[in-house]
């Protein structure tokens, strides 16, 4: 294939993005930056898949890039937004692979579009205007790493500002449990956070695109397929595998999600599913490193939130 991953490469050979915590005053608003630099040959074509628990802005800086919808590959260039995805979404690249952004906060959603994360959920925008003239902007340089991180922090940095959105705490509190208790039952959630499990849906279809209970499910399967891909850290496979009643019930949920058995995901390259997914790892790390676990701001039911 000739890859040469710039970025990282996993203990399995698997090739890695380079990710960054953002700074304190955007750590509402952004989960994680990314950079992904794999070169390859001009036309070395790669088919693979996205699968996103929370929506992702995207810029491809090299590289000719394609997504199947409705069975048709699309072209497409430029910053977009990806929704967060129920499903394995196909993209494929030819060339080098080259793209840089970051994961959104679902409570910070409307900071960053106009419409419901439903409404993006299971697919991608392009983004023009102003902010996608912004984004070009910061990653026009995107070997200069140090500058292109910068960069995405500063057009970041003044799109909330121009924005004024308020980030409701229940949502951050709801957030925090689907990534790190994601076992619980939702009406449990709702009565915690304050709310009938109808407001609750309404409001986390809103900001993550899906039901709650999809939330939930897909951690799951996401924290099991971090185990299979060698990418979780001590201790978390035996607690991943203890949410799965047996071996039938993992073979389910991957085929539900990826289309394919936990075997033949642990034998099979995932080029493209696999640097986010490291993201996502590496933001766990991260926030476990800082101590930050539940413990997220919050408000107790009764103090005024964001508006419905």
């Amino acid at each position: 294939m000739g890859l040469n991953p710039r970025t990282g490469i996993s203990r399995d050979g698997h090739p890695l993005s380079l990710s960054r915590t953002p700074p304190g005053d955007l750590a509402r608003f952004v989960a994680r930056f990314f950079l992904l630099i794999i070169e390859r040959p001009d036309d070395a074509l790669v088919e693979s898949f996205l699968l996103h628990e929370a929506a992702y802005i995207r810029v491809p800086a090299i590289g000719r890039w394609e997504t199947q919808v409705a069975g048709r590959w699309t072209p497409y260039e430029g910053p977009m937004i990806f929704g967060a995805q129920r499903r394995r979404f196909p993209v494929r690249c030819t060339g080098p692979i080259v793209a840089a952004g970051f994961m959104l906060r679902p409570a910070a959603w409307f900071a960053f579009s106009d419409v419901p994360a439903h409404q993006v959920a299971d697919r991608l925008d392009p983004i023009d205007g102003a902010w996608g003239e912004a984004l070009r902007w910061a990653c026009e340089d995107i070997y200069q790493i140090e500058r292109t991180f910068e960069r995405l922090e500063q057009v970041v940095r003044e799109r909330v500002a121009g924005r004024g959105v308020t980030i409701d705490p229940a949502l951050e509190r709801f957030e925090a449990i689907s990534r790190l208790d994601p076992t619980r039952p939702v009406a449990d959630i709702a009565r915690e956070l304050g709310m009938i499990p109808r407001r609750l849906d309404r409001h986390v279809r809103a900001h993550f695109g899906h039901p709650p209970k999809m939330v939930l499910r897909r951690s799951r399967f996401l924290d099991m397929a971090a185990v299979l891909r060698g990418l979780s850290a001590a201790g978390d496979g035996e607690q991943a595998a203890l949410r799965f009643y047996d071996a039938s019930h993992l073979n389910r949920e991957f085929r539900l999600f990826l289309d394919i058995p936990p075997n033949r995901f642990r034998n099979t390259p995932t080029l493209l599913f696999t640097p986010g997914l490291e993201v996502r790892e590496q933001r766990k790390l991260a926030e476990a490193a800082a101590d930050d676990g539940l413990a997220l701001a919050w408000s107790p039911p009764g103090i005024p939130r964001a508006a419905e």
